[in-house]
């Protein structure tokens, strides 16, 4: 069974219905079915149908009894009915059994394919009669008709109780789920006292030790991203004058000192990795507030384009743009969406392979993972690629693969990182994929701004 709920369902309920099934085989009595409305009829009942049948006999003869009888037949004391109907062999033997031994309410049995019950009757002349039943056999167990009858009730209730009972674990669950996807504010509601809790002292419990784990990772979370943020900042201040030291070393020496371009390069090195890191910091704190322009990421990467088709050219390589139709725009922030974007294609740049193009595409399209329309941004390189089962790690703050540490390519492992964590911020979807042939390739999806009702059609691509 796959869910909790489910389990407590079925349990619950086939207790119920077995404790029914249990109970009918237990305590069958009679044949519990119409028959019994013989005892439901009671005497008074009996004799107002005998007198009723032998005025109709009177007056009419038999034609007028055989229409008012119904599934009644009056019977003489000797077992013969009053009008010659029709009784089944079994029924005359059951009857002519009973004859002489009729006392309370005389017969009730089976007779084949019917259910049989009959009793003395006296009418209102005095006169003795016996009055026949006849109702058809139930078959199986036989379960009687009130708990026949409360079975969907007996599912309905079981069903309410399980969802009750298993409410505190699916907020349980809920919360670990947001909590996981980033939202470290999430608590649970949990009950003062034990007995008032759904669940008992257990799932009580349960819930204070989730808001106690998720106080305390949020107090170190933010503790880290404090301590991220402050030493960024005060390494700034020495680097800048360490720069400034190596400009006034470099105009006081009379010849160039190839050690004071190494020590700037690096100097620079550390300057970028400060801002990058100040970066990640900027991306946890970002409120959603932040998040409502109304950005154009086709228009974001024209705008990127300048700058890195002249790095690209620098590495020997070049950059070809696509773009699919009219992109729709999406709800976020310009200058986070521009970072995740220059990232991506910085990336590309890095790793593709000297006379190769870096390709950069851009399109609409029904996307199921967003449930709607999502603009997409394709950056794909022919570089090495990444071992397939170091795809997802890529994203990862400092991940670099062998490759990078072997190559020197110059990064720190944080660029896709910025990238995964503003697209995610934006509601949207980063990953990675090998290219056929060698290379990677980087897909970003983003959802449209809600304003924007409908995916454009499709047209041809333009570069």
């Amino acid at each position: 069974m796959k869910t909790f709920f489910l389990q407590l369902f079925l349990s619950f309920w086939l207790a119920a219905l077995g404790i029914l099934i249990g109970s009918t085989l237990l305590f069958p009595g009679s044949n519990p079915g119409p028959a019994d409305n013989f005892r439901a009829a009671g005497q008074a009942s009996s004799r107002r149908i005998v007198d009723d049948s032998l005025r109709e006999f009177a007056e009419d003869g038999c034609t007028g009894l055989t229409q008012s009888e119904g599934s009644f037949i009056v019977l003489r004391t000797d077992g013969t009915p009053l009008c010659n109907e029709k009784l089944s062999a079994e029924e005359q033997r059951l009857i002519k059994r009973t004859l002489g031994d009729l006392h309370g309410w005389g017969l009730n049995a089976r007779a084949g394919e019917s259910w049989i019950q009959m009793h003395p009757v006296t009418s209102t002349d005095g006169r003795h009669w016996l009055l026949f039943g006849r109702t058809k056999y139930v078959h199986g167990l036989g379960i009687p008709p009130l708990p026949r009858n409360a079975l969907p009730a007996s599912i309905i209730v079981t069903f309410v109780l399980a969802l009750i009972l298993t409410r505190p674990v699916r907020r349980l669950s809920a919360a670990f789920r947001a909590f996981a996807a980033g939202d470290l504010s999430v608590r649970l509601p949990v009950a003062r006292n034990w007995w008032s809790s759904v669940g008992g002292a257990d799932i009580r419990e349960l819930m204070l030790d989730f808001n106690h784990m998720a106080e305390r990772v949020n107090e170190l979370i933010e503790a880290q991203k404090v301590l991220v943020r402050d030493i960024s900042h005060e390494l700034r201040s020495p680097l800048a004058r360490l720069r400034l030291a190596l400009e006034m070393t470099r105009e006081e020496s009379e010849q160039p000192l190839p050690s004071l371009d190494r020590m700037e390069a690096e100097a620079e090195r550390v300057n970028e990795l400060i801002g990058q890191m100040l970066t990640l910091s900027l991306m946890e704190s970002t409120p959603q507030s932040a998040l409502k322009e109304t950005v154009s990421a086709e228009e974001i990467v024209r705008s990127l384009l300048p700058n890195m088709e002249f790095e690209a050219a620098g590495r020997g390589c070049n950059i070809l743009f696509h773009s699919r139709g009219p992109v729709p725009q999406t709800s976020g922030n310009r200058e986070l969406l521009r970072r995740a974007l220059e990232n991506v294609i910085r990336n590309a740049i890095r790793f593709t392979e000297i006379g190769t193009t870096v390709e950069v595409e851009v399109y609409a399209e029904q996307h199921a993972v967003l449930i709607g329309p999502a603009v997409h941004v394709i950056v794909s390189d022919r570089g090495p690629g990444v071992p397939e089962q170091n795809l997802a790690m890529i994203f990862r703050a400092f991940y670099r693969t062998d490759s990078a540490r072997r190559d020197a390519t110059g990064g720190f492992g944080v660029g896709l990182s910025i990238a995964e964590r503003a697209v995610a911020l934006h509601g949207g979807r980063i990953s990675a994929h090998n290219r056929n042939g060698g290379g990677l390739s980087v897909e970003i999806l983003l959802p449209v701004a809600v304003r924007e009702n409908a995916v454009p059609e499709l047209v041809g691509a333009t570069s």
